[in-house]
């Protein structure tokens, strides 16, 4: 090994004849004590100061980007054929040149946090024994994926632990040490679905990407996980898994179910007992104070049955959107067609070419039938609603017009998707499905408001290409 004359080995009885080795050429003292906090306890460590450096001499070098010149370090002989790891230290990746890229095998950006570091520095180095081997570049970034993943191959049907990042470790409460080479089936996997894990692993080495919804004990108690496995092809494993934590997502789609069932069943039924008996005393009422009253309370239960009838609406709304094309001009005629119906003297017109086709499904119905009710109920004496369609080449733009007093502040905050507070609320749940569908569909909404023309509401949809539209056809 060269002599290096200003090199400070550290003082803490790392070095071993057969530790892997680490140099550290870093500028920064607050970098020095950060990496060396993290570097696993058995590597040896030495510092580097201004020598010129052969890679060769370490297992692993981390070098911190030079001043104002962008580089591993002005006087670094090549790389070559060296099979030392190099982790570069930068704060900004666009000025790192291609040679340094090509001489690197990952690159770390501040803040260095010490469990990270230290797992990243893991997945840079892969050692057996004594014998250092190249390291697998498909695993050096692992640890920047924030949910729990692991690289594992398959031997005689149990999954060996290869690689886990930190996530892994933290969520399941493991040792990053005893996880390498651990059976994850003994690990984590209950004896009652052992038989079924074993086939989904099947299936993945037949090279099928596979997704299923499992629960695992953690740290945090039992969670419900999308599980995913696929061949790992960039790497020495045998399969990628990865564990996103869906535990909240499932909770709220049965919020949304019980919510759901409660305004369509619940509350219409019991709405509906209450229009009943109102009708009854009306009838046998004269007194044209009970009969305001009345009156009143029907309106008020109507209303509450058409928010049941909303949430059918609103749960169908979560539906996967299908990316095909649809005609925007026949749906807008469409919702001219059943608005006229429920309102025989409402003036609406659609102003449009004859066709004009977009990226969405069948919900857009959904999407201008609010639109135009919403106009209609507080459009001035006679005035209408228009629909006005105009066509481009990547974003076609439909205008919903309509000439009230203008759509009040909270209603314009729900179309915008901004949250909704006690005070400040939306009178019911249609703008935010319009805003929902809008969303999922790939658009933009935007609300434009004039005290004395009304509002206009723009939806901006993609433009459906000529072979979306033939196959739609």
């Amino acid at each position: 090994m060269t002599d290096h004359s200003c090199v400070e080995p550290i003082e803490d009885g790392r070095h071993s004849p057969h530790a892997p080795t680490v140099g550290l050429l870093l500028q920064s003292d607050e970098y020095r004590t950060q990496v060396r906090t993290a570097v696993p306890t058995s590597f040896s460590i030495t510092e580097i100061e201004g020598a010129p450096v052969s890679p060769e001499e370490f297992d692993l070098l981390i070098l911190e980007e030079s001043g104002s010149s962008p580089g591993p370090v002005p006087e670094m002989t090549e790389r070559g054929n060296s099979e030392t790891s190099i982790l570069y230290l930068t704060t900004d990746t666009s000025t790192i040149p291609t040679d340094v890229w090509e001489m690197i095998d990952d690159v770390l950006q501040p803040p260095l946090v010490p469990e990270a570091l230290e797992a990243r520095i893991r997945n840079t180095m892969t050692r057996t024994g004594d014998s250092q081997t190249k390291p697998d570049h498909a695993l050096v970034g692992i640890d920047c994926i924030p949910d729990p993943t692991l690289a594992v191959d398959v031997e005689d049907g149990r999954r060996i632990v290869r690689q886990a990042n930190s996530a892994f470790a933290t969520e399941f409460g493991f040792d990053a040490d005893v996880l390498v080479n651990a059976n994850l089936d003994e690990l984590i996997v209950p004896e009652t679905v052992a038989e079924y894990t074993s086939r989904l692993v099947d299936r993945a080495l037949a090279g099928e990407t596979v997704e299923r919804a499992l629960r695992r004990d953690t740290v945090h108690g039992r969670r419900d996980f999308l599980v995913r496995m696929i061949e790992a092809d960039q790497c020495e494993s045998d399969l990628w898994i990865t564990y996103t934590d869906v535990t909240g997502k499932k909770c709220r789609e049965q919020q949304i179910q019980v919510l759901n069932r409660v305004l369509r069943h619940n509350l219409r039924n019991n709405m509906n007992v209450i229009l009943g008996n109102v009708d009854r005393l009306l009838s046998g009422v004269d007194d044209p104070d009970a009969q305001e009253a009345g009156t009143a309370i029907r309106q008020a239960a109507a209303s509450l049955v058409g928010l049941g009838d909303t949430a059918s609406t609103l749960r169908q709304t979560w539906d996967d959107i299908d990316p095909t094309a649809i005609d925007l001009v026949q749906v807008a005629r469409r919702v001219r067609c059943d608005a006229r119906a429920e309102n025989p003297s409402a003036d609406i017109d659609v102003v449009a070419p004859d066709s004009c086709w977009v990226s969405g499904d069948s919900r857009l119905v959904t999407v201008l039938s609010e639109l135009v009710e919403n106009g209609l109920e507080h459009a001035q004496s006679n005035a209408g609603v228009e629909m006005r369609i105009d066509p481009g080449c990547e974003w076609t733009e439909i205008h919903v017009i309509d000439h009230g007093p203008g759509l009040a502040p909270s209603e314009r905050a729900v179309l915008n998707g901004d949250m909704e507070t006690p005070l400040e609320h939306g009178s019911g749940l249609g703008l935010w499905i319009v805003n929902w569908i809008v969303s999922i569909s790939g658009g933009q909404l935007d609300v434009t408001v004039d005290g004395t023309a009304g509002t206009v509401v723009t939806i901006s949809l993609p433009t459906a290409d000529l072979e979306t539209k033939e196959s739609r056809r």
